[in-house]
């Protein structure tokens, strides 16, 4: 006769007693919550135990969090000073990272978390709801998962729920990292890859601000309502992403008692991320990432909408290369573009802190003249950051030419696109155009240069630079060309 228990009374008892003194002996709580109450867990608490993973789900917990057996949370911020553009490009540093490191055995269950948007310093407008913001927002998270394991912050809360943690669902943060720079870089003129865990204070017992806990410099990450951390510590950081690979076995072997939790899900947090420098800038790996980046689809179509409308220009028209997939791009240099000329002309603190290489109106407005004569074209579209002052007296300098300037055409579209989103429209709009001039040391035109390249324009008609005067020598951004794989390296999987 078939038992209805579904183990031995032996089996369960040793259960029960390993569990009780789990509890019994755990460690110290989060550092910065306070323990939750019996009745506060759920039934699926037992998750969380060392036990769970060599019991049969079917007498345990949900069989969805079986694959989720030694997943490793990497969760990540950026310093709160650092703009929309410089982020973008601080996720490809980190999702070719995950990518690779997703060879690793012990990493093979690795899921790079993507951090909320919080209010930046360049999205001026109000009345907008613009702070912890999913990147769903604003790119195609199928796109994005296709390259490289990706969750958005809200999806990542929900799968950690199914562990069954105290109510609220507290996500417990193992380790929290965050990095700063050596005070000197070089050593003996040699630039070495290196990280150290520092003390809170310096030599003479001042505090270090990059190692107060409590400050967001480094990001807001670990301000999140559901968020409790239990370690912090303070790097000096110097190196490329692949440093990053050694600072987390070490972590890892510090929560790892044993083999009874070696398989345990853990959560790590990096602050300050862009403190990591590229593994390899340019090359393939991080042009599949970068092309992998897909806007939100919303997105693109008001892109297109306005592209149709207001420049009579479509993807045929313009002669891009746009497939479904980004898997299915290929080397391409013979793009079009539509009958007008995009101008990026970044205004804001680089009137300040960029004086002697950003251009003033009339010295932008001469020189896209210039432009738009030379290759017979009769429209500009400027995208620029300037005030609704500044961008009426520029248009007044276009007096024979038509300018163009995207706004969301209402208030419920306005609310949709958020600033973030109007910025990747413009971005979106010069990316289709003839002929494309930007700022110097912009992370806005490099977006826009990367944008082209991917689409199959010319180099020529996309790394041009404003100088601060029509005429005058002056320094230009840096051509970094567009590196294809023959085909997608199957070791990174």
């Amino acid at each position: 006769m078939q038992r209805w228990w579904p183990v031995q009374w032996s089996e369960l008892l040793l259960v029960l007693l390993l569990v009780a003194a789990s509890r019994a002996t755990s460690g110290r709580p989060p550092h910065n919550t306070t323990v939750a109450k019996p009745s506060q867990l759920r039934d699926t608490s037992f998750c969380q135990s060392d036990l769970f993973w060599r019991l049969p789900a079917k007498d345990t917990c949900p069989g969805s969090i079986l694959p989720l057996r030694g997943t490793i949370y990497i969760l990540y911020d950026v310093n709160i000073s650092e703009g929309f553009n410089l982020r973008r490009d601080v996720y490809i540093r980190m999702a070719v990272f995950v990518r690779r490191l997703r060879r690793r055995k012990r990493f093979r269950n690795v899921r790079l978390v993507l951090p909320p948007w919080p209010r930046l310093y360049h999205w001026h407008s109000h009345g907008l709801a613009q702070s912890d913001l999913m990147w769903r927002n604003f790119f195609d998270l199928d796109s994005l998962r296709r390259y490289a394991p990706v969750l958005d912050y809200d999806e990542f809360v929900a799968e950690y729920r199914q562990f069954g943690m105290p109510a609220p669902p507290y996500v417990h943060v193992s380790q929290a990292f965050r990095l700063t720079h050596y005070e000197i870089m070089k050593e003996q003129g040699i630039f070495r890859d290196k990280y150290e865990r520092i003390t809170p204070e310096d030599s003479n017992g001042r505090r270090i601000e990059a190692c107060n806990e409590k400050s967001i410099s480094g990001g807001p990450l670990l301000q999140q309502r559901l968020l409790r951390y239990d370690r912090f510590h303070c790097v000096r950081f110097q190196g490329s992403a692949g440093l990053l690979e050694r600072m987390l076995r070490e972590a890892i072997d510090e929560d790892t008692s044993g083999i009874e939790d070696v398989d345990d899900m853990r959560v790590y947090a990096v602050l300050s991320a862009e403190t990591v420098l590229h593994d390899n800038w340019g090359d393939e790996h991080f042009w599949m990432a970068r092309r992998s980046m897909r806007f939100a689809k919303f997105l693109n179509q008001v892109a297109a909408d306005f592209r149709l409308m207001a420049l009579s220009t479509t993807d045929t028209t313009a002669g891009v290369q746009r497939p479904a997939m980004w898997e299915l791009e290929r080397p391409k240099r013979d793009a079009r573009g539509g009958d007008y000329l995009c101008a990026h002309l970044r205004r804001g603190d680089f009137v300040r802190s960029r004086e002697s290489t950003t251009p003033t109106l009339k010295a932008a407005a001469q020189q896209i003249k210039q432009l738009l004569r030379a290759f017979n074209l009769t429209t500009v579209f400027v995208a620029s950051d300037a005030t609704p002052y500044e961008l009426l007296e520029l248009k007044e300098l276009f007096y024979r030419f038509r300018f163009v300037h995207f706004t969301p055409e209402s208030n419920v579209q306005r609310q949709q696109l958020k600033d973030g989103g109007v910025a990747i429209v413009d971005q979106l709009i010069c990316a289709y155009a003839r002929y494309f001039v930007g700022t110097y040391e912009s992370t806005f035109t490099y977006r826009i240069y990367e944008e082209r390249e991917i689409l199959g324009f010319s180099k020529s008609s996309t790394f041009n630079t404003f100088c601060k005067a029509l005429g005058g020598n002056c320094a230009r951004n840096a051509v970094w060309p567009i590196v294809w794989n023959d085909e997608d390296d199957e070791r990174f999987y």
